[in-house]
């Protein structure tokens, strides 16, 4: 196995290649531990949450460098490239089939979906990602059925770019790929498209999710092959350790969520809620249902942070995360920990994304990052969080994670 070519990619890059019980691999991305001030300088000198699970303090933590893909059907989820990214499945059977790794396997979960987010602010990463039907959005204008096409128009198509020879109106006959006459096909701005979904006519044929890790180097974390693979867009990734109850925000403490032991079900006593303190920015973890613990509102048109329970309309309501408002009567001083969750910005923060909620008293399980038709509310900042957690659909995928307890 060391000999394997995923062996000698992974020394190349610095990942860390793992193995199932079976051989079977699995590519994640090292982390080293550090502190939340490291990260931000107005947030505190301690071990930032991911790197701590179950009162102990990890050197470093592993990221699937790939969203989670199967070898066999129904079986284990893996970290692998070149293949498409498992989705339609619910929360709790994303989660059993990549802790069927064995070992420290879990699902991503918020405090390193936080700690990536930090990281990101830090360092200047805006990575781009599948946002726009094999494409980021900003890379290109995709091609449609039924538009007007000028001689030298750029359209994209299954992530590439082409170029119009003739003038027509476009149509399922004329597409770029099988129209040579009328398109010159120039350079690949996007990834390789899952086949699964390619023949759909809603989309123009463009297909959604794109093959693990086959998109340019912008759709890596920081850009290089160093790091993590499409990250944001192509489908949402499960957020481990964070819930909604009647718009409760409610966590895992630490990263406790990230031990493979964890209970995460919906009736856990591990679950607790934020009760900010009145005069800093701490806070106390507590009982769900404690008065004056933190909750999503809707106020002025926008999300906002505040201590009451809001009115339950069944409404999806959505902000942008860099605009996420704060009832500053109720919470004079936003906690830390929903700074290093990345469920809150940093004061200049502007990291893209939407953040999604439905104001109703059910479960709502968070997914992270955007999906393959969001354009600008994909992002590091994105949540969908208004899903319960067996909802399962082509936007849903997850990511596995590691640690060494």
């Amino acid at each position: 196995m060391n000999n394997s070519p995923l062996e000698f990619l992974a020394n190349k890059l610095g990942n860390v290649v793992l193995y199932d019980s079976n051989g079977n691999p699995s590519l994640f991305v090292p982390f080293p531990k550090v502190t939340s001030q490291f990260l931000d300088a107005s947030l505190p000198d301690h071990t930032h949450p991911a790197f701590r699970v179950n009162g102990v303090d990890l050197p470093r933590i592993l990221v699937g460098k790939y969203k989670a893909t199967e070898i066999n059907a129904n079986g284990t989820l893996y970290s692998l490239p070149n293949l498409p990214p498992k989705e339609t499945l619910g929360a709790d059977e994303f989660l059993t089939r990549m802790r069927a790794f064995g070992g420290g396997a879990s699902g991503k979960t918020v405090a390193e979906s936080g700690l990536i987010l930090l990281m990101a602010k830090k360092f200047g990463w805006v990575p781009k990602g599948n946002n726009y039907y094999g494409v980021d959005y900003r890379d290109g204008t995709q091609w449609t059925i039924g538009a007007s096409a000028t001689v030298n128009l750029l359209r994209v198509f299954r992530g590439w770019e082409y170029i119009c020879l003739v003038a027509h109106t476009t149509s399922a006959e004329l597409r770029p790929d099988i129209s040579p006459k009328y398109w010159t096909r120039r350079k690949q701005l996007g990834g390789n498209m899952n086949p699964a979904y390619t023949n759909l006519v809603a989309n123009n044929y463009n297909g959604y999710t794109t093959l693990n890790g086959t998109g340019p180097l912008s759709w890596m974390l920081d850009g290089t092959p160093n790091s993590l693979a499409d990250i944001v867009g192509n489908a949402y990734e499960q957020d481990y350790g964070y819930r909604l109850v009647n718009c409760e925000i409610q966590i895992i403490a630490d990263n406790n969520a990230a031990d493979p032991a964890s209970d995460l079900s919906a009736t856990s006593a591990a679950w607790k809620a934020i009760l900010p303190n009145v005069s800093d920015d701490g806070y106390t973890l507590v009982a769900p249902g404690t008065a004056g613990t933190l909750h999503w509102t809707w106020n002025g048109s926008v999300i906002t942070l505040d201590t009451v329970v809001p009115t339950f309309d069944s409404a999806t309501r959505d902000t942008a995360f860099a605009s996420l408002g704060v009832n500053a009567t109720n919470v004079p001083y936003v906690p830390c920990i929903m700074k290093e969750l990345g469920l809150f910005p940093i004061s200049g923060d502007t990291t893209q994304g939407r953040v999604y909620i439905q104001m109703i008293a059910d479960e709502r399980f968070p997914r992270r990052g955007g999906g393959c038709y969001y354009t600008s509310g994909a992002g590091l900042g994105g949540v969908h969080a208004f899903s319960a957690r067996s909802v399962a659909y082509v936007g849903y995928g997850a990511r596995p994670a590691y640690v060494e307890l």
